[in-house]
């Protein structure tokens, strides 16, 4: 990680986008100290302000800093996989600003001091902002609340049961009670445990081919309608993550009519591949929940163009050689998402005609609004975290050049847009692509 210290950035001549406010023009943007000082059309006219440091942004986009929901970051227990350090250096990289980080460590953030340890970590590290979701019951066994009021009051910032969910239904009415009691989101990915059990792919036609158990998709869609009918019964602030079928989309949207408060988000691989990237048994393309069917994808991806989905994030999962390089079955589910996120979202927006200040709004705004953070939005006096990007020049993703620790990606060799120019936490610029020239 770089860190090029300025107490004052002007950044000229950049197209500024900001989903918060609507603007998106030809712009300058003044930072001093930590925060957004100034910004605006012709904001300098003939003179900067003194003792700047000066970048010119040639009309590259200058947006928030992007804000990842759904993070797995190694420490602590899985540090040969990625660590906080190479985490932050592939999410600085990728233009991400701030992550939440699932709370399948190990130990699990469960406990005060868990939470403390990684608030100390980041601290130390100096880059990324980490934001430690905490698991909603002990030991993520689904059967006792956590201390959610001593946990929120710690620095958790949501809870979640990572990939799993709570299977006792009692349990799960209890939890989004005692949530909504501190105004706290629940945050689940969801997938039936009994439908979901020792699959490994999407449930179909290409796994009986292969020979592979199936993860049918009512798998999510059961989950989600019972969750749906608990928060009817308690209220409160309910989040899914990793949504990859067009019922669930349904679902969804019907409870969001309803008046519920309901999100949910997606993650790029969902949207961009699907099922038959695990022909010959292509373990990178073993993720949870699983690929879907093509008629999937291209659901996922519509209703990310028409709002249906509110967010996208990267659901990073780092895994090591020797946990991909297995018989299909016995490999480990996931695949790296910090340096594929903005690239391949991208494509919303050039195939998808999805407007730029629409897809920004799903990676800046959108998810500070369910975090309730006061950053994703280029406003006076707000945190100066930002993202410089190219989205107009081609360039290819190579595996061997990414940040993560881990390399498991099936995005190597994918020529894209998005090229990250430089990302800014708190004023200080903190990555810079090396061909980037600040005049």
């Amino acid at each position: 990680m770089m860190n090029i210290k300025s107490n004052k950035l002007v950044f000229k001549n950049a197209r500024i986008i900001d989903p918060f406010s609507g603007f998106d023009n030809i712009g300058d943007l003044i930072t001093e100290d930590k925060v957004i000082k100034d910004f605006g059309i012709n904001l300098l006219k003939e003179n900067s302000p003194d003792d700047a440091l000066i970048i010119d942004c040639k009309n590259h986009v200058l947006c928030p800093g992007f804000i990842d929901l759904n993070a797995n970051i190694g420490e602590p227990g899985e540090e040969f996989k990625e660590n906080i350090n190479t985490a932050s250096d592939a999410a600085l990289a990728s233009g991400i600003t701030s992550i939440v980080c699932m709370p399948n460590t190990d130990p699990i953030i469960d406990q005060i001091p868990i939470i403390q340890y990684i608030e100390k970590r980041a601290k130390e590290t100096n880059g990324v902002k980490i934001y430690p979701s905490a698991s909603i019951t002990k030991n993520l066994e689904g059967k006792q609340l956590t201390e959610m009021g001593l946990l929120l009051e710690a620095g958790a910032i949501l809870f979640s049961e990572a990939n799993k969910v709570i299977s006792d239904t009692k349990v799960m009415k209890q939890a989004l009670t005692y949530a909504k009691n501190f105004d706290a989101t629940i945050m689940i990915s969801p997938q039936d445990p009994d439908l979901s059990k020792n699959g490994v792919m999407n449930g179909g036609a290409l796994a009986n081919r292969l020979g592979l158990p199936g993860i049918p998709k009512v798998a999510e869609i059961i989950q989600i309608e019972r969750d749906i009918r608990l928060l009817e019964s308690t209220g409160g602030k309910l989040h899914f993550i990793n949504i990859t079928t067009n019922e669930a989309i349904i679902a969804i949207e019907n409870a969001k009519n309803k008046g519920l408060n309901i999100t949910c988000s997606t993650a790029p691989h969902y949207f961009t591949l699907d099922e038959t990237a695990v022909d010959e048994w292509k373990t990178f393309a073993k993720v949870f929940p699983p690929l879907r069917n093509r008629e999937d994808k291209e659901a996922i991806y519509n209703a990310i163009t028409q709002d249906k989905i509110d967010i996208i994030s990267s659901h990073h999962s780092p895994q090591d050689q020797d946990s991909k390089r297995l018989p299909f079955e016995q490999a480990e589910f996931g695949i790296i998402g910090f340096e594929t996120l903005f690239p391949i979202s991208l494509d919303l927006h050039i195939n998808g005609k999805m407007k730029l200040i629409d897809l920004i709004d799903k990676i800046t705004y959108k998810p500070a609004k369910l975090l309730n953070l006061n950053t994703g939005k280029i406003k006076v006096n707000s945190p100066a975290d930002l993202t410089l990007i190219d989205v107009n020049t081609t360039h290819k993703l190579i595996l061997e050049n990414m940040n993560s620790k881990s390399k498991n990606s099936l995005f190597d060799n994918y020529n894209v847009k998005g090229k990250i120019l430089c990302t800014i936490v708190d004023g200080r610029i903190v990555y810079s692509e090396p061909n980037f020239k600040y005049s």
